[in-house]
């Protein structure tokens, strides 16, 4: 009976939800641990009540941190109240935002990653990977040969967040180590063999090995502050708002579907900030307001300048991000700005 409810439980997340793989794979794994509860506690589906879930509730609490609730929680509901339809209550976990240092490394503190890395050809590929592409780390440990073009210097992503695939730049220097290491790649096992990365194991790297290899070399380059994974893909966002990168270019190659969640990855940099502060003030640079020349407005009332002009002002902290999103949202409704108020000044 009750593997008869999880196939179709699964089915249902397949078909109905349009769920991803993965996704199903971890809400059937929460799914089967609720059950074994249950098993060892006397119970069984037909005796759901609220009792028994805020029993489980109680239980998961005392087992799991705050933010590994949300998922289990997440699944509960969906498979109790959406998929077996029962009347109870659950009351849904919101994710806290965890204590980290989201400050991108410097150019140097790359460059001096991949001079520790020089010694191994995968260790190399790898790192160069995760900062050149940006990719997440699921995407960088699922990449397959396949997915590599080295003379477009390009990859495909053709499973991302949210099941959704894209190509992504990379440099000639990347392409480059890649090349290096399937030169001397091993022959890997039946079931990894079309895996990019592998491992001694000759299997496909884990997330686990990733996270090794990030923090051995940053070590290794005398970076002692909080290092982890996804601080490549910050760092590469970052670098490219830095250089000029429109919101929408970026956007292609990080792959965010919101772009306000890209404005989240892009840190102020206190280097970026001293730089476009003396670009303003150099006093050898300033002239005598008098001997100011009028700019004039451009003509071609086009979105994309003005979109662009307000993310460099946001970039350079002259707006908020409250005000930024508000002028994104009415270049993208309108097509242009406001007809009711051309200050240009503001842009």
């Amino acid at each position: 009976m009750t593997a008869e409810i999880l196939q179709k439980y699964k089915q249902w997340m397949d078909v109905q939800r349009g769920n991803s793989e993965g996704t199903i794979e971890t809400m059937m794994k929460h799914t089967k641990k609720f059950i074994q509860w249950m098993n060892d506690n006397g119970k069984t589906i037909e005796d759901i009540d609220q009792d028994t879930v805020d029993g489980y509730v109680s239980y998961i609490k005392q087992k799991y941190s705050h933010n590994s609730l949300v998922p289990i929680v997440a699944n509960l509901r969906k498979f109790l109240i959406h998929f077996l339809h029962k009347e109870v209550n659950i009351k849904m976990v919101q994710m806290t935002a965890p204590d980290i240092d989201k400050t991108p490394f410097t150019r140097e503190e790359v460059k001096a990653i991949f001079r520790e890395a020089s010694d191994s050809p995968l260790a190399e590929a790898i790192l160069k990977t995760l900062y050149y592409s940006g990719i997440r780390s699921s995407e960088l440990v699922a990449l397959n040969i396949e997915d590599i073009d080295l003379d477009r210097l390009q990859i495909t992503v053709k499973h991302g967040k949210g099941d959704r695939s894209r190509t992504v730049n990379i440099t000639r220097d990347c392409a480059m180590a890649i090349q290096r290491w399937l030169q001397i790649r091993p022959k890997a096992k039946k079931g990894h063999r079309n895996a990019l990365f592998i491992s001694s194991y000759h299997s496909r790297i884990s997330p686990t090995f990733l996270r090794k290899i990030v923090k051995e070399y940053a070590s290794r380059a005398g970076i002692n502050r909080q290092v982890y994974i996804h601080k490549f893909r910050i760092s590469m966002i970052t670098h490219m708002a830095e250089n000029g990168c429109t919101l929408n270019e970026i956007q292609i190659q990080s792959g965010h579907k919101d772009i306000s969640v890209l404005l989240g990855y892009i840190q102020h940099t206190p280097q970026r900030i001293r730089k476009a502060y003396d670009k303003v003030f150099d006093d050898n640079k300033l002239e005598p307001l008098s001997n100011t020349k009028k700019v004039d407005a451009p003509k071609v009332e086009d979105a994309d300048y003005y979109k662009k002009a307000a993310f460099q002002r946001y970039l350079a902290k002259e707006i908020d991000r409250n005000m930024l999103d508000t002028m994104l949202q009415s270049f993208e409704d309108k097509g242009k700005p406001p007809t009711c108020n051309k200050d240009y000044a503001y842009l």
